[in-house]
């Protein structure tokens, strides 16, 4: 009987530690992706310069070999922008086309909760304002979309 009591406890510290170490891991991802979210620009720039960086030590560039490839990097992120610029409005008005016609069926009880969802959810879901350009002459930067408002 005795044995079947430190094997308890030992199974219930090892599944509270496990839970611990879930919920633990939760709030630090979310406050990291919340973290990105708020930050956006700070985000994107970290993750640009780890990228390199971790090419680079991988690598073993030599210095020529790292200006060479930053400007790569550097020349497929403007094309990558441009096709985003050009596609994410595109993309932004489904989103709120779809959140829209979801709160169109829904009561006003059932929308406010889908508002704290959307709230609450932001930085999972899909849609994206562009990060801003960078300050060139004649720069004609599209704005961000306004966020759906729902009425019954």
């Amino acid at each position: 009987m005795k044995t079947f009591k430190v094997i308890g406890l030992l199974l219930l510290v090892f599944v509270a530690g496990f839970s611990g170490g879930m919920v633990a891991a939760r709030i630090m991802v979310h406050h990291m992706v919340a973290d990105a979210a708020a930050h956006p620009e700070k985000t994107r720039k970290n993750v640009e310069q780890s990228v390199e960086s971790n090419l680079y030590r991988r690598l073993r560039l030599d210095a020529g070999q790292r200006e060479k490839v930053h400007q790569i990097l550097k020349d497929s992120r403007d094309r990558t922008r441009a096709i985003r610029e050009e596609f994410q409005p595109k993309f932004n008005a489904i989103v709120i086309e779809t959140r829209t016609n979801i709160a169109a069926v829904l009561s006003p009880e059932q929308n406010a909760r889908f508002e704290e969802f959307l709230a609450d959810n932001r930085q999972f879901l899909p849609y994206r304002e562009l990060p801003p350009l960078p300050k060139k002459a004649g720069n004609n930067s599209m704005g961000a979309m306004p966020r759906a408002t729902h009425k019954q």
